[in-house]
């Protein structure tokens, strides 16, 4: 809610804490065994040092023990283990595109609310967001790199599971996750730790260690830390489920057996498909549209000698197919170097100075599918091309070698265009993702009197490197094909006759390639310069319920970006094609082209916040045992986009009777759209959509049975940003109880329900609903100027001609500019349990469990989609237009209903045994539908089910403890994945929904610690 409506409101909301005893997820400290003080922990949600509200809000503790429960090695597989965590859009299977965040990296996605609606900090303060970007619902989306965090480097994660804009700002819509550092060591440590995956060659190993001591006569302390960690990446072909993209032998005896959807091999392979300039009737191929295909295969019209011919049509049957996956790597070979300084010194009694450092460097690298054409930029090849087979009858006077016969083309020979086709010898296409970001914290923090104060000074930069190697330069590559010599490129030699869709049996000599072989690289960085002044007191008055806090600050941010492109993408060397003229902004086969994008905002803020205590335990109320109270509010302004926020909130906690607590908030929140979305200048994407105008006039004249039939086509969309977006706006609720029965000592139980409504989320309306919606108005007399198109040419007066609709030219291009548009809402239960069970004299037994159920999803249309859907719904288009991502998400590619995760930890004297267990809900893949429809009141009935997913991991841990040279040596144990549970099917890129599982299956672990 911006601040014009606020106005009247006054601006106040709450946060909270859950402290030890009412964590959700909260577990004991790995050993040696330490108690964790709940008057000295600040956990997220409150900028009130040391006040007493530690029932309030939902916050997830995370300590050593837990974290080390979870198996991970880095801090993508650390969040994956938070049940709210939801789905993780940034990851490396996830990021083959030029135009994705490729490298070594994850993201944070809470509740599902959208990747960029989750704030992460380090010990109470911002991370720098990750340099590269992506698109979410086409929109590109930003986030902080979870892999920067090193879980061994982690003393305690505390996930606030609620919008916390009042307290922290933007990006805190869905939650915060504050990672707390290991400060204050004294000694040191050195570990080493060896994972190697069943049944591959996969493994990675991780050297790390730690230093610190006091100085200045116990005043200061200086803590160090350092880590390498190295693996060596798995070949795709390793998972049967991720090497082949035709996947329907595994779904061989289920309902979708045979289905073609899991046949993914690409139409763009070896064997090309091409339009000859000429007309149909003067060649045995009875088209001039043909491809080639292996002379064993049927219906082959023309042979093209060496086992190759040519058949007639535009899309190459399923046998020619290729397989995009092959020689792919599923994952990477990866570095991370990690290195880390915490110092603190008091200055006086009551003046702490303080220091954080840090530095992280990831090198990342894998193969990729090899270079394709894109759809709408296909290739013209020239006439006097030295391989045309359709060339000149003669060539220096001699008789054409290549020239086929049997044809009537004129003796000058007829040009080609290449429509489809992918560069397999020139080799899969080799990246690499450097990235370096540091980090620096300089503050003060003490009091002065009664106040308590925190001020600081941060400044963090992230640069990334994304160099991909064997990439195709159109220019180039069209100059070597229309080389008049025997040196030129011949794209018309096929690729293997066994199997198609697996590499290339006849590939080209290296010199032919080798010229038009280029690197593309995409350089992108981030910065973040903040200072705040934050400033509390936790007994300003007393009043009958307790002493009344407040906190109050205010901050000042500078963030920065930059996404500078190759040359060859930014419109600096384009592609004018030589034989057809045609232009195209990028000179990169298979990529759209990107103009070099940079912004920044500063973003002032304040906000306030009182703990108000009404009732306490010495009032002798009955049944109100406490009544407490937080209010907060928090006022923003961006200057790049020149809009204020102000936000409210407020939330409640009362205690029936000792251990019986009910808590509820109600809260505005706001997100301001990212860098990117406001700054990008104009990015092209080239994207197969149907033309529903010129179909539904098909249609009409009998030539095609239905929209479902109407065939795709290369459509050029412009996507570009504005500063007249405005921050999205959103309301939460959560309410909860907290039970701590007296007659269980040590067993905390929580159950909460939360309620999400966001307004304006910045998207596209999408091309295909553009196309969709032009077709309505079409029928209605006018039309959708977003979709711009080309001058009507005969033809296609022709066949618009007694069709009641105007005639309508080819899509030049659509305008899908981003826009402050639709609603959400969305709404799930979290449940929790702490048991820390009584020692009986056989050992420790702590049991922890922390699980999300997600109620629903619905993502409400804006005003043009709705247009549409009224359309469907009263008969005016047909049901074969949809307007997809809207209604009841639930389930939907992703957002389970059910996420779970616990453990359980036996430990007595030098042995500790854990089980941790991750359970992932079964989700539908949309893309996958059944070939015969049932009729069922579940609308996701006949889409492809993703089975649910259950892993375990089993520890053993000895630790001595003796006089000797060895006391403080422990030995672990470890099994990651227990059973070896393969990710469920999905129809994705590499057979599995990468934003929910791993492909790592069972890991090994042995881990050596020593301390000293």
């Amino acid at each position: 809610m911006r601040l014009s409506t606020l106005g009247k409101l006054a601006l106040f909301g709450s946060v909270s804490v859950i402290a030890t005893t009412a964590g959700q997820a909260q577990t004991a400290p790995a050993q040696p065994a330490v108690t964790i003080d709940e008057n000295v922990i600040v956990v997220t949600g409150s900028q009130i040092q040391g006040a007493q509200i530690n029932d309030v809000l939902p916050v997830t503790v995370l300590d050593e023990l837990a974290i080390e429960n979870t198996g991970a090695s880095s801090g993508d597989e650390l969040f994956r283990a938070i049940p709210q965590a939801g789905t993780v859009a940034f990851n490396e299977q996830n990021n083959s595109t030029q135009n994705s965040a490729r490298g070594d990296v994850g993201s944070i996605n809470l509740r599902d609310l959208g990747t960029g609606n989750t704030l992460l900090l380090i010990n109470g303060r911002r991370m720098t967001l990750h340099p590269g970007f992506q698109t979410e619902l086409l929109v590109p989306v930003v986030s902080s790199d979870t892999n920067e965090i090193a879980p061994g480097s982690v003393k305690r994660l505390e996930v606030l599971r609620d919008g916390a804009s009042a307290i922290y700002g933007a990006d805190a819509v869905a939650g915060v996750v504050n990672t707390v550092l290991k400060g204050g060591l004294t000694g040191g440590f050195l570990e080493g730790d060896m994972r190697l995956s069943d049944g591959t060659g996969l493994y990675n190993y991780s050297i790390s260690g730690g230093l610190g001591f006091d100085f200045g006569g116990g005043r200061g302390n200086i803590t160090l830390y350092g880590g390498y960690f190295h693996e060596n990446g798995l070949a795709a072909s390793k998972r049967d489920y991720a090497g082949e993209e035709d996947r329907r032998p595994l779904v061989a005896g289920t309902d979708f057996e045979d289905d073609a959807s899991f046949n993914n091999r690409n139409t763009f392979g070896p064997f090309g498909q091409f339009d000859i300039q000429a007309p149909s009737s003067r060649t045995p191929i009875g088209d001039d549209d043909f491809y080639l295909q292996p002379s064993t295969f049927p219906n082959c019209a023309m042979d093209f000698g060496g086992g190759i011919c040519a058949r007639a049509g535009t899309t190459p049957t399923t046998a020619v197919r290729y397989n995009t996956n092959f020689g792919n790597n599923l994952i990477s070979r990866k570095n991370r170097y990690n290195a880390l300084a915490l110092i603190n010194y008091d200055l006086t009694d009551n003046l702490e100075a303080y220091f954080e450092g840090s530095y992280y460097r990831s090198e990342n690298r894998r193969n990729i599918e090899a270079s394709a054409i894109l759809s709408a930029v296909p290739v013209g090849i020239s006439r006097n091309a030295y391989y045309n087979p359709f060339g000149p009858t003669t060539r220096d006077g001699l008789p054409n070698p290549e020239r086929l016969p049997g044809t009537t083309i004129a003796a000058s020979g007829a040009d080609i265009i290449m429509e489809r086709y992918r560069f397999v010898d020139v080799g899969n296409r080799d990246v690499s993702v450097d990235k370096d970001t540091y980090r620096l914290v300089g503050g003060l923090r003490g009091n002065f009197g009664a106040w308590d104060f925190d001020t600081a000074f941060l400044y963090s930069e992230a640069n990334t490197i994304d160099l991909a190697r064997n990439r195709v330069s159109l220019t180039l590559m069209q100059q070597q094909i229309n080389l008049t010599t025997p040196d030129a490129y011949n794209p018309f030699n096929g690729g293997c006759l066994d199997d198609p869709g697996q590499g290339d049996c006849t590939p080209n000599p290296q010199a032919s390639i080798d010229p038009f072989r280029i690197d593309v690289f995409r350089k992108g960085g981030t910065s973040l310069a903040l200072a705040d002044f934050k400033i509390s007191r936790d007994d300003l008055f007393t009043l009958p319920g307790g002493n009344l806090g407040v906190a109050g600050g205010i901050e000042w941010r500078r963030e920065s970006f930059y996404d500078d492109r190759d040359p060859r993408l930014d419109g600096t060397i384009t592609f004018t094609d030589s034989v057809t003229g045609e232009f195209n902004g990028s000179d990169v086969a298979g990529t759209s082209p990107s103009p070099d994008t940079s912004g920044n905002r500063e973003v002032y803020s304040a906000f306030a916040e009182l703990f108000v205590p009404l009732v306490s335990p010495e009032m002798d109320i009955p049944l109100v045992e406490a009544f407490n109270i937080q209010l907060a509010g928090r006022i923003e302004r961006f200057t790049d986009i020149d809009e204020t926020a102000a936000v409210p909130r407020i939330a409640a906690s009362w205690t029936m009777f000792p251990g019986l607590t009910f808590r509820g908030a109600w809260s505005q929140g706001f997100r301001a759209p990212n860098l990117v979305q406001v700054n990008d200048a104009g990015t092209t994407r080239s994207n197969t959509r149907d033309d529903f105008v010129v179909c539904q006039a098909q249609v009409i004249k009998g030539q095609i049975s239905g929209l479902g039939a109407c065939p795709g086509a290369g459509v050029i969309s412009f996507r570009s940003g504005s500063e007249n977006l405005v921050p999205e706006d959103s309301t939460s609720i959560n309410l909860g109880v907290v039970l701590e029965p007296e007659f269980i000592p040590g067993l905390t139980l929580t159950a909460d329900f939360w309620r999400v409504k966001q307004t304006g989320l910045v998207g596209t309306f999408g091309d295909d609903n553009a196309i969709a919606l032009d077709l309505l108005r079409r029928l209605n007399g006018s039309t959708n100027p977003n979709v711009v198109r080309l001058a009507a040419t005969a033809d296609d007066i022709a066949l618009f001609d007694g069709t009641g609709l105007a005639p309508a030219g080819k899509i030049d291009f659509v305008i899908d500019d981003y826009l402050n548009l639709d609603s959400r809402t969305s709404k799930g239960l979290d449940f929790g349990l702490f048991y820390r069970v009584p020692d009986f004299g056989i050992g420790k037994f702590r049991l922890r469990l922390n699980a999300a159920r997600l109620i629903s999803f619905v993502q409400d249309a804006g005003p043009d989609g709705q247009e549409i859907l009224d359309a469907v719904a009263a008969g005016d288009l047909p049901l074969d237009v949809t307007v997809g991502g809207l209604g009841e998400l639930l389930e939907v590619e992703g957002r389970p209903k059910w996420r779970a995760s616990g453990s359980i930890n036996w430990d007595l004297g030098p042995v500790d045994i854990g089980l941790f267990g991750q359970y992932v809900g079964m989700v539908y893949d949309t893309s996958v539908v059944r070939d015969n429809l049932i009729v069922s009141d579940d609308p996701n009935a006949n889409f492809f089910p993703v089975d649910d997913w259950f892993t375990m991991n089993f520890s053993i841990a000895y630790t001595i403890k003796n006089d000797t040279a060895l006391d403080g040596t422990r030995l672990r144990f470890a099994i990651n994945n227990l059973f070896d549970k393969d990710p469920p099917l999905a129809d994705e890129s590499y057979g599995f929904f990468s934003e929910l599982h791993s492909a790592r299956g069972r890991q090994f672990t042995v881990q050596l610690r020593k301390k000293f």
